[in-house]
């Protein structure tokens, strides 16, 4: 699972969604502990809302791309809240990096 974190982010940004690897674990990480806290692996949608409700708990954002920002900082107008698609996109990432691996969510969470 090292690996997948770093490997979803360049499948994600060759489709035009650019996070960096450390958004990705720590999405990875917020999953796998409302795994460890009784969330069924292979529930999706209770999946993504333990992820964004730990998002909204943690008061995580994202914002511009960094080649928009003026001089003068962040337009903070431009943060938001993760979108909850960013979450559902980059676990459909790990289950195919899952899948090449031969290991099923729930193998690994068990």
């Amino acid at each position: 699972m090292n690996e997948a974190g770093e490997w979803i982010a360049e499948q994600l940004s060759e489709e035009g969604l650019m996070v960096t690897s450390g958004f990705v674990d720590l999405v990875l990480d917020m999953e796998w502990t409302a795994i460890e806290e009784g969330v069924d692996p292979d529930a999706r949608g209770p999946v993504v809302d333990a992820v964004m409700a730990k998002m909204a708990e943690e008061n995580v954002h994202v914002g511009p791309p960094p080649d928009t920002l003026s001089t003068d900082g962040i337009d903070t107008s431009q943060i938001r809240p993760v979108p909850r698609q960013f979450v559902e996109q980059v676990l459909s990432w790990e289950d195919d990096f899952l899948g090449f691996a031969g290991v099923r969510r729930a193998d690994v969470a068990g």
